[in-house]
């Protein structure tokens, strides 16, 4: 199983909120959803990205460097769409769209 950027994105949304629930509200997205994907990624990776027993949500050390590199991935990504949309660009119709 590969992670997704949507999973990415609520890892983001749920670090920057501290919240699972507020985290998923930021992306239009249910928090059983929001906390199902995270769950995934964590048992992918075989770690734990937050202590969820704390409140507000902390990240871990090792999900620290999970959020770093997911922003820096999705920082990317929204870069490239960017490129793509630049006045004068000449690009085929297809959209990009995550």
């Amino acid at each position: 199983m590969l992670v997704t950027l949507r999973q990415l994105q609520y890892i983001v949304a749920v670090a920057d909120q501290k919240s699972f629930s507020k985290g998923a509200e930021a992306c239009f997205a249910e928090q059983s959803t929001v906390s199902h994907q995270v769950k995934l990624v964590e048992e992918r990776l075989n770690i734990h990205i937050f202590k969820k027993k704390s409140q507000p949500i902390e990240v871990t050390a090792e999900g620290e460097e999970i959020v770093r590199q997911a922003r820096e991935i999705l920082d990317k990504v929204e870069e490239l769409i960017r490129s793509f949309k630049a006045p004068g660009k000449k690009h085929h119709d297809a959209t990009v769209q995550f």
